[in-house]
């Protein structure tokens, strides 16, 4: 919640200082820089928090080099495929960098949630701070060194309590079996991707919908750092639905009835176009809460190890495959559809493996 209220605050100030065109390309290319992210954690957050748990350091050192390896070709990837300067948003760069080395997943294994939350306010702290640069300038440099200004301050921190002295508590969990080690990585991929990826593949120069993306990506992030505090205490049932479904459920009425109210909030002169879109994915966050629901059911049954990485691969596919859209409130309405289907993919596999539980 802080660091969501934190982003909040920084596109309040870099919105009422930039124009739609200059906020659209720029928020594109964090929509790419999140799936290089995405692509250099490899879905391995979870499986580092069990490792930690487990006390299986070795392993994980061979996990982040891994991710750091990643991080390179990623890097490559998004200046190779870009048409923007590289002059320009350099500083982006630096972010899969800081999310490949950081530590977090040591702090998140000991449930030192404190901890983490001071990194959050200090890691907002830096990134207000360069975006009130942003806003009083405002400069083209300035505004691309927000995000990366708290992934460093958020590396140096996490570094700092991680290798420091720590409590001694930690949620004891089972050891990891090997068959549900690939479902925990494929269904992490999972739920790292779909935020950003339909955007991306489906919406390429779309700057309204860009700018909307910027606020269904605070629920995102808000709904991702509940699921990773859920996975670590290992909390089921129906407090795990209400922290997930219930706050999301509020933004969703909110964007339905109040769309104007969020446009003028986090921009100087939002379009019709913008305020549209964020009418018409009202569903986005409540979609996205189911998702990762099921994702937290099904990540670490064996039975189901493929279905994440297969609906992965259908994800993809899918976008690159079907005709798109040049309206965008059209391919918010499609993007919508995909998320749905794939809720019902979910629950549909979830019953399947559960009777076979049963059974057996």
């Amino acid at each position: 919640m802080i660091a969501r209220l934190g982003g909040m605050a920084i596109l309040v100030l870099i919105g009422h200082a930039y124009s739609e065109a200059d906020l659209g390309t720029y928020f594109q290319l964090l929509a790419m820089v999140g799936l290089a992210v995405t692509a250099t954690q490899a879905g391995s957050g979870p499986l580092l928090v069990r490792m930690a748990q487990n006390k299986a350091f070795g392993q994980a050192i061979h996990v982040v080099a891994t991710r750091f390896v990643i991080t390179g070709f990623a890097a490559i990837l998004i200046v190779t495929t870009t048409s923007v300067p590289l002059a320009q948003y350099w500083p982006l760069i630096l972010i899969p960098f800081a999310a490949a080395l950081s530590p977090d997943w040591m702090i998140a294994a000991k449930t030192s949630f404190s901890r983490l939350g001071m990194i959050a306010v200090m890691g907002q702290v830096c990134g207000i701070v360069v975006a009130v640069w942003a806003w009083l300038s405002p400069s083209d440099l300035a505004l691309y060194l927000i995000a990366p200004a708290v992934s460093l301050a958020s590396l140096a921190l996490a570094t700092a309590f991680a290798f420091g002295q720590t409590p001694s508590h930690s949620t004891n969990a089972e050891p990891a079996r090997k068959s549900s080690v690939f479902g925990l990585v494929g269904f992490t991929l999972l739920a790292g991707f779909v935020p950003n990826l339909d955007f991306v593949l489906l919406g390429a120069d779309n700057d309204p919908l860009f700018l909307a993306q910027r606020v269904f990506l605070f629920c995102a992030g808000l709904i991702a750092a509940v699921a990773s505090t859920l996975f670590a205490k290992n909390e089921v049932g129906q407090m795990r639905d209400i922290w997930l479904l219930a706050p999301m459920a509020l933004i969703s009425g909110l964007l339905l009835l109040l769309p104007d109210r969020f446009a003028n909030l986090f921009f100087a002169s939002p379009s019709d176009d913008l305020i549209t879109i964020l009418q018409i994915g009202a569903a986005w966050p409540v979609l996205m809460a189911f998702i990762a629901r099921q994702i937290l059911i099904l990540q670490e049954i064996s039975a189901v190890k493929w279905l994440g990485w297969g609906c992965l691969a259908l994800t993809i596919f899918t976008a690159l495959a079907i005709p798109t859209s040049e309206l965008a409130p059209d391919i918010m309405m499609q993007i919508e559809v995909r998320l749905a289907c794939l809720v019902l993919i979910l629950m549909a596999c979830q019953k399947v493996a559960t009777r076979r539980q049963v059974v057996a």
